[in-house]
């Protein structure tokens, strides 16, 4: 942008040549006096640009009326020498709204201000200063100036070439590059334009593309181009791989500016990148780069990216401190020979690899020439060592500087990371938490500060998380042998993974096989499950094996791992050599083993049992025995040299065990003194092994001989916390193995040297059990309960004690301290309790964030642990209710109803306040009448300090959940407002029944109730407005509850002004109050008054309502009774003709045994046939005429129908179907729906052929019909007589017969 700025362009091909032209030339600044007439000037040369304030220039412009050329040219003189756009673009903004000036110089001046604005803008973001709105507005002004200079000549190229930053700068790539190529179109190869096509491809990534347009750059402007854009040209190289191009491109950049900033950086850190440690100049070729780094931060101390790179480089860097210290061997106390500037928790390192801590206790050295290390000195003493420190706090520093220097995501992420990790070193896993986090969300490919979350996350014991982004860490880079592990295991803890777990451990130590902690966490992940303890064994053997080939030492914890699975794998053996070498290897000084004669070891914890030889030895006494050869066994000996001795000046006492010789050993029974020498009297007989026959004179072979004594002596290791955890697994050990006595002394041992030990009274109270020693295993637990948390329900007993109390900092302690011992199976609870005890505090002043955030995180604790922890969950999503995530915490509500099989009545009134808060109020309502009830019957817990105040709570919960439903129902205004009243009836009522059970003298539910009671008759005078019904007696009722109110409160006021009553409502509630309750009375008196007259002008409409319909019902009755006369007589008339029907069928049926008759006598006289005769006679004989006449009766059907041949048993059936429509034709009853029924009957005949011969013996049919009003349900048969219709039957076979004899024949 400089270089655009740099630019006096009159005409396009000025611009041009000027370009062209690559030289540098400074001119100072020409001013005109106005006021003289001879030509003189003001002249301001560059060097004294950096002392001329800008409302000093800007001053003498507007004074002498300096042309608009002169304004531009200020401007351009001031960016380049005080190195800031601000002070430039406010000079060109008064220019521009300078008036006068040719087109050209108002075109130029307009493209000058815009640059200017957005170089500003630009500086502003990379500072950020005034936020995104000054930048935004910056643009704004600098997009206003290009459209002015274009307005004026559109085709300017100062104003494209303005357009095309602007477009860059808001990251709008393609519409820059359009702007910057149509530059170069018009107006040729100019630099401006070359720089902006460059930088737009480089942000493309188009990265040869960038290299080639920045070399062309450089080739036509070698001059011009200046240090940034070899910068330019070495980043591009940097990005296609070609570092030693780059780094001569950052070093011919600071050759031509050796104060460029950004090639300080570039050159830095291509040096860092190459070095090699193992070289000789790597110090030095270090060094040079980080004084470079330090050169350019004190150049720029904004550049965000030169502050991250001193940041890693002092989180890695000792610091050392003036002066040298001294240490003796095993001691933690540092003595140094001046004052030492260290504060507690600080890393330090001593000489050359000794890293420790400095200890919260750093001494009382008043001159703080000494201090205290969390660890021993474990080298022999030394002075002269020089002491080295981490300056965490300059990390810090540099980091903070860097986040606040820039806007681009990905450095501040990296700012955040190396802060997350200052506080991580330092043990603050919560602020490491959150800068991770923060980081994370700023640059999600960041993988170290993820998996820095993910190691916070496990130690916060959130694995889920954990392993979410472990699994993108893994997916940006899947050889990261340290996420993999991390996901193993958390996957192996989870136990629902446990393969895909052992296979990321097992990839992992794929990649790196020679690593033995890939080993290690592979062997740990097996021993999980019991099944896995041999494969787990196998691992830690593998692993002691690399360590041990790599010369490293194996921690006591390897051992005791070993030395467990041992135990459970039934190889005590093996386990109690491990737990030995454990010993070993958790001895920081070697001179711990050895036994010492003053360590008599504590009373009543005293270790001397053989098993348990690995906390003991035997010292020189410096004493001996005299012992004659013809003394034989002996208990009792007498020490030598003993004359004139105290048995108090031995070393030891009666019961102390001694060792006599090379191997016998005893407990001394006693101590006796003579006149001249001392005894001792031993448990067990002494004799000398190997014993010479005495010789034939015994008393000159007779010979005394001086044994060494040595005392069973206690060692050092039992002092160590470090051991505690061995001694107790050997103890354990012993156990198994029905060691019972040197487990016993181990037990009490442990718990002499450290009383708060709960698994030893735990466990000497098994041992008791199993022994039959009830009385004893009640000691033991009565101890454990008075000297340490040892009993998990006498903990919990007494905590839900001062749960109940609200005492709410015993409680605490007491949970505190449960989590604190880790005691199986109630861990859960205590968390629990933890949590809601930090959830019933969150209105102490101050700690509602912290608090929230402890009860949050021990809710997760638990759920994580056993995801099916209905309490927990119940709490957690009280928690999500607190922070107004209101969706979540309804769905666990409802889940915690759903596992715990509705038995939790908390979630209960949880789930009415969220159902409350969303505004669902049958809902809430039904919840809190739920919980009501089990308040009631007992089955609900206690919350409050009896169950009365518990019952008055809910009431009241109910009573606002009606008062916010009848408000909420009054938003409609409109008759939709129905059911306001009713709710707040509703309301009141609870509100009386809980000032009724309240025990407390609280004024809260009166005034409440006094308050819905004034809403309640501000409902009811507005019904009218609403277009609802209301009654006078609604309105008095509003009106004497309005009187009863104002009363009320005034007594309420009145007592809170004297002072006779404690009253926790503002003075100015309640005067609010009454001037609303005294305004509404009067209104009510007036809504009562017309309401009384509208009943009554309605009460007399009623009146002449009721009469006319009075007068309307007999009417109506009249209507009735004519009508059911009128039917009456219509049903007469239909019996009627019912009769006549009767006794035609009476005559049809006589008519059919006439015909039956003659067809019988047909039948007699044709039994003798002399030949066949033709099928038609055979199927149609002759008729007499009576049975003519019959059939005639009923044939309706036409000559059509006569006419034309049939076959034979389509003529049979015709003459049945013909009959029966007759006989509906008969009775003149057939409609044309009976016509259509025959004939749709006589066309099925017809198609089914032989199967006709079954229908015609259905004459009756028709029948049905006769009557018109039978139904189909009824049946015709009894109208036929049952010799009818054998007869017919016979008729139906006999020329069924007929017709088979005829067939045959032919």
């Amino acid at each position: 942008m400089a270089a655009v700025t740099t630019e006096h362009p009159a005409t396009e091909n000025d611009i041009v040549m000027d370009d062209a032209d690559d030289t540098v030339d400074s001119p100072s600044l020409i001013i005109p006096i106005k006021s003289s007439s001879s030509g003189s000037f003001i002249e301001i040369f560059p060097e004294e640009m950096t002392e001329t304030s800008s409302s000093t220039l800007l001053q003498v412009l507007k004074d002498e009326d300096a042309s608009l050329s002169v304004w531009a040219d200020a401007a351009l003189l001031y960016v380049q020498h005080k190195q800031h756009a601000r002070d430039a673009s406010a000079i060109l903004q008064a220019g521009c709204e300078h008036p006068g000036g040719t087109d050209e110089e108002r075109k130029r001046l307009f493209a000058s201000a815009g640059i200017a604005h957005l170089t500003h803008a630009q500086q502003t973001a990379v500072a950020k200063r005034g936020g995104s709105s000054a930048k935004d507005d910056l643009s704004s002004m600098a997009d206003n100036h290009f459209t002015q200079s274009s307005k004026i000549d559109n085709l300017y190229p100062m104003a494209w070439m303005g357009r095309g930053m602007l477009n860059l700068f808001a990251g709008r790539l393609e519409q820059a590059g359009f702007f910057f190529d149509t530059t170069l179109n018009e107006c040729g190869r100019i630099l401006p334009a070359l720089l902006g096509l460059a930088a737009v491809a480089y942000l493309e990534k188009n990265y040869d593309t960038a290299q080639r347009i920045y070399a062309e750059a450089i080739r036509s402007y070698p001059a011009r181009s200046g240090a940034a854009v070899r910068v330019g040209f070495g980043l591009c190289c940097y990005k296609l791989g070609q570092v030693d191009r780059a780094k001569a491109s950052f070093a011919r950049a600071l050759e031509i500016d050796p104060e460029n900033v950004e090639a300080m950086v570039g050159s830095a850190v291509l040096d860092m990148a190459s070095l090699d440690e193992t070289s000789s100049a790597f110090n030095s070729t270090m060094e040079k780069a980080i004084k470079m780094m330090s050169m350019a931060n004190l150049l720029d101390h904004s550049n965000a990216m030169v502050q991250n790179h001193l940041a890693n480089h002092y989180f890695w860097k000792w610091t050392p401190i003036s002066g040298t210290v001294e240490v003796e061997k095993g001691s933690n106390v540092v003595k140094g020979t001046q004052p030492i500037p260290l504060d507690p928790g600080e890393r330090i390192r001593i000489g050359t690899d000794f890293e420790t801590y400095v200890s919260e206790d750093i001494g009382d050295d008043e001159e703080g020439k000494s201090f205290r290390m969390k660890d021993q000195w474990k080298e022999p003493s030394t002075g002269g060592l020089k002491v080295w420190k981490k300056d965490y706090d300059r990390v810090e520093t540099l980091a903070k500087g860097a986040y606040s220097s820039t806007s681009v995501q990905d450095i501040q992420a990296e700012s955040l990371f190396f802060l997350a990790r200052v506080h991580h070193v330092r043990g603050d896993l919560e602020h490491a938490n959150q800068f991770y986090e923060r980081a994370c969300k700023l640059s999600p490919d960041l993988s170290p500060a993820r998996f820095g979350l993910a190691q916070t996350l496990i130690a916060q014991e959130d694995y889920g998380q954990a392993a979410v982004n472990l699994q993108r860490v893994l997916a940006a880079s899947n050889t990261a042998t340290d996420a993999l592990a991390a996901l193993g295991l958390i996957e192996v803890k989870g136990g629902k993974k446990m393969k895909e777990g052992i296979a990321h451990l097992r990839k992992a130590i794929d990649l790196d096989p020679l690593n033995p902690d890939l080993v290690l966490l592979e062997a740990l992940a097996l021993q999980q499950q019991e099944t896995n303890y041999s494969n787990s064994l196998e691992r830690y053997k593998k692993a002691v094996q690399l360590m041990e080939r790599n010369g490293r030492k194996i921690s006591s914890d390897i051992y005791t791992n070993i030395g467990v699975l041992y135990h459970e794998t039934k190889n005590f053996d093996e386990s109690l050599k491990m737990y030995k070498l454990a010993l070993d290897a958790s001895d920081e000084n070697i001179d711990e083993r050895t036994a010492k004669l003053e360590n008599v070891g504590l009373d009543g914890g005293t270790i001397r049992h053989p098993d348990n030889n690995m906390f003991y030895g035997y010292v020189d006494s410096q004493l001996k025995i005299e012992y004659s050869t013809n003394q034989g066994e002996t208990t009792k000996l007498t020490i030598a040299d003993s004359s004139g001795k105290d048995p108090s000046d031995l070393p030891f006492a009666s019961g102390d065990y001694i060792q006599i010789g090379e191997s016998f050993e005893s407990e001394v029974a006693g101590i006796e003194k003579s006149s001249d020498f001392i005894s001792v009297t031993l448990r067990s007989p002494f004799k000398v092994e190997n014993e010479k026959e005495p010789a034939e004179d015994a008393e000159s072979s007779i010979e005394k001989t001086l044994i060494p004594i040595h005392v069973k002596r206690e060692n050092d290791r039992m002092k160590r916390s470090s051991t505690i955890s061995i001694a107790f697994n050997l103890a354990r050990l012993h156990e198994a193995a029905g060691r019972t006595l040197p487990a016993v002394e181990l037990h009490k041992a442990i718990l002499k040297r450290n009383p708060a030990y709960v698994n030893s009274y735990l466990r000497l109270a098994c041992i008791a059990i199993d022994c039959g020693a009830l009385e004893e295993c009640a000691g033991w637990l009565k101890i454990a309960a008075q000297t340490a948390p040892g009993n998990p329900e006498v903990l919990t007993l007494i905590g839900n004690l001062h749960l109940s109390l609200c005492d709410w900092a015993p409680a605490q302690q007491v949970f505190d301290g449960l989590l604190g011992k880790k005691v199986p199976n109630v861990e859960a609870y205590a968390m629990l309790s933890m949590a809601n005890i930090y959830f019933a505090n969150l209105d102490v002043a101050g700690k509602y964030k912290k608090y929230l955030t402890y009860s949050a995180d021990y809710y997760k604790r638990i759920l994580t642990k056993d995801t099916a922890n209905a309490y927990a969950a119940n709490g957690l999503g009280t928690v999500l209710a607190e922070n107004a995530e209101l969706f979540k915490a309804k769905e666990v509500f409802n889940r915690v109803r759903e596992v715990s099989g509705d038995a939790i009545a908390d979630a209960h009134l949880n789930l009415g306040h969220i159902y409350l808060a969303q505004k669902k109020h049958p809902e809430a309502l039904q919840m809190y009448q739920s919980y009501l009830k089990r308040t009631e019957d007992g089955t609900a817990p206690i919350s409050s300090k009896s169950r009365k105040d518990d019952k008055v709570n809910v009431l009241l919960y109910i009573a606002f959940a009606y008062f916010d439903w009848a408000r909420q129902a009054e938003l409609f205004n409109n008759q939709k407002a129905a059911p306001a009243d009713e709710r707040y009836k509703k309301a009141m009522e609870n509100l009386e029944v809980a000032i009724g059970e309240n025990t407390s003298k609280t004024v809260v539910l009166t005034y409440n109730l006094c308050m819905t009671k004034l809403q309640a008759a501000n409902c009811v005078l507005q019904k009218l407005t609403r277009n609802i019904r209301r009654t006078a007696s609604e309105v008095e009722e509003a009106l004497n509850g309005l009187e009863q109110s104002l009363k009320t409160v005034e007594e309420i006021l009145e007592k809170k002004q004297d002072g006779s009553l404690k009253v926790p409502i503002a003075t100015s509630t309640l005067n609010d109050f009454l001037t609303h309750c005294r305004s509404n009375i009067d209104s009510a008196k007036s809504h009562l008054e017309d309401e009384r007259k509208r009943e009554e002008e309605a009460n007399e409409l009623r009146e002449l309502q009721r009469l006319a319909a009075e007068s309307q019902r007999k009417h109506q009755q009249l209507q009735d009774q004519l009508r059911k006369e009128t039917e009456a007589k219509i049903q007469e008339e239909r019996d009627l003709k019912a009769r006549e029907k009767m006794r035609k069928v009476a005559d049809l049926s006589a008519n059919w045994e006439m015909e039956k008759a003659a067809a019988a006598q047909k039948k007699v006289k044709k039994a003798k046939v002399p030949e066949a005769p033709p099928a038609s006679d055979v199927l149609f004989p002759e008729e007499e005429e009576g049975a003519v006449n019959t059939k005639n009766l009923f044939d309706d059907s036409d000559d059509s129908d006569a006419g034309g041949e049939k076959p034979n048993e389509e003529s049979e059936l015709n003459k049945t179907e013909t009959g029966g429509s007759t006989q509906q034709d008969l009775f003149g009853d057939s409609d044309d729906s009976d016509d259509e029924a025959v004939s749709a009957a006589e066309k099925g005949a017809t198609k089914e052929g032989e199967q006709a011969e079954t229908r015609e013996v259905e004459p009756v049919s028709t029948q049905q019909e006769l009557f018109g009003d039978s139904s189909d349900d009824d049946s015709d048969e009894e109208l036929v007589p049952q010799t009818a219709k054998r007869a017919a039957d016979e008729n139906d076979e006999q020329p069924a017969k007929k017709m088979k004899v005829a067939d045959d024949e032919d």
